[in-house]
């Protein structure tokens, strides 16, 4: 009986670890900016005109710099606490990350060129 409870208890224990091991894993590939990967996080609003006309301009350089550049586009009244986290108080507002580190940032429309220079690609 004292073997069943203590195979049981490990068995338990082991469960456990592979979870939070899993659970650890699925997090942090949700997170932007993991590896050596370069990020442009564009935090916007569908009311902000700018932000509007900044759309095309994000999208055109996501497919110019696809396999170098990873695009996230971020309502900010969905993304409340990323934006909070990243310290958006204007829109447009796009950060970029590498390595998971905040590189640059910029506020307002710009242009295709000035927001490919931004990212450093």
């Amino acid at each position: 009986m004292k073997a069943n409870i203590f195979g049981s208890f490990f068995l338990l224990v082991f469960l456990g670890i592979l979870g939070a091991i899993i659970w650890n894993g699925i997090s942090s590939a949700s997170k932007p900016g993991n590896g050596d990967e370069v990020v442009l996080m564009d935090f916007y609003a569908t009311w902000c005109g700018p932000c509007m006309r900044m759309k095309p301009v994000v999208r055109e350089l996501a497919a110019e710099l696809s396999g170098q550049l990873r695009v996230m586009e971020l309502k900010t009244s969905e993304n409340r606490d990323l934006a909070e986290q990243y310290n958006v108080s204007h829109i447009p507002c796009f950060v970029v990350l590498r390595d998971g580190k905040e590189v640059a940032r910029k506020t307002g429309y710009m242009s295709k060129e000035d927001l490919r220079s931004l990212t450093g690609l």
